[in-house]
């Protein structure tokens, strides 16, 4: 059997997305460049918006990521707007090779993985000990720069 034709066999649609009805919101929250300017938009929405639980939850995923993981995503994703799948690759492996030799990546997995105890202790701790030049750092390029075809 080809494999589009047994693909086709086993393919379901995903169904609606459970976050489409908060589109709207996500669209007024998650605006600008700051994670801090996110995160206080969601807790003024806890506060009695609306969408109150579902920011109050969003607000307390974020707030356990490392914070520098959060400020690199955030710049990612705004960035990449415009990027070529290429240059979204390429950047892609310059974060991951920078975040696989900084502390965040393995005091996560220790913290989920190894010791079970949920409570990483990221380094730095707070956002706003976070510079936008270790940020900027992650997008640099590399010795080696990944090759595309």
């Amino acid at each position: 059997m080809p494999v589009d034709a047994l693909l086709a066999a086993f393919a379901q649609s995903p169904g609606e997305s459970p976050l489409i009805h908060r589109s709207a919101t996500i669209d007024r929250l998650f605006v600008g460049d700051q994670v801090e300017d996110i995160l206080g938009r969601l807790e003024r929405e806890a506060e009695g918006g609306a969408d109150a639980g579902w920011a109050r939850a969003t607000a307390a995923t974020i707030r356990a990521k490392s914070p520098t993981s959060l400020k690199i995503a955030l710049a990612q994703m705004r960035r990449d707007r415009t990027w070529s799948f290429a240059d979204c690759m390429k950047a892609e492996f310059r974060i991951v090779s920078r975040v696989v030799y900084g502390h965040d990546f393995y005091e996560g997995i220790r913290a989920v993985i190894i010791d079970k105890d949920n409570a990483p202790r990221w380094r730095p701790a707070t956002l706003d000990a976070v510079s936008e030049a270790e940020v900027a750092r992650h997008f640099a390029p590399l010795p080696e720069e990944l090759e595309l075809p």
